[in-house]
């Protein structure tokens, strides 16, 4: 066999052995995640309800962890209140709003808007869409 052979050879196991050294380093590498918090000044059952289902979708989302004790750059989601609710025929219509802040900022937004009470999981999602917008704005 000719040099020229082992040096084309010597090249392509070099470039391969790169290629997954990279692609383990990427799989490896941690997600980057933002820790939040979810605060809840409202105490009736519908407001817990969607507190309880805010965490859940939370603890599945690839963006943030559940955390306490207001750590530095922490997203902190506050229910403000108990929510607003209406009967539309036989079904009940939830109104939320939420503010968001953190230690180092008190005011980086807020979200609002309803669903319906057999689906507060529409509203999570809406919150916490409006959650990574604002969790932008933290340091």
């Amino acid at each position: 066999m000719t040099a020229k052979f082992y040096a084309y050879k010597f090249v392509f196991r070099l470039l391969l052995c790169s290629i997954l050294f990279c692609l383990a380093l990427g799989a490896s590498a941690s997600p980057k995640y933002r820790p939040v918090e979810v605060w809840c000044v409202g105490d009736d059952g519908l407001t817990t309800r969607l507190r309880d289902t805010l965490e859940d979708a939370f603890k599945s989302s690839s963006d943030f962890r559940l955390s306490a004790g207001e750590k530095p750059g922490t997203l902190t989601v506050t229910i403000t209140s108990n929510v607003d609710w209406k009967l539309v025929g036989k079904r009940t219509q939830v109104f939320y709003t939420v503010k968001f802040s953190s230690a180092d900022n008190p005011q980086l937004g807020s979200s609002a808007g309803s669903c319906w009470e057999d689906s507060l999981s529409k509203c999570a999602s809406n919150i916490i869409r409006d959650a990574k917008t604002a969790a932008l704005k933290i340091h």
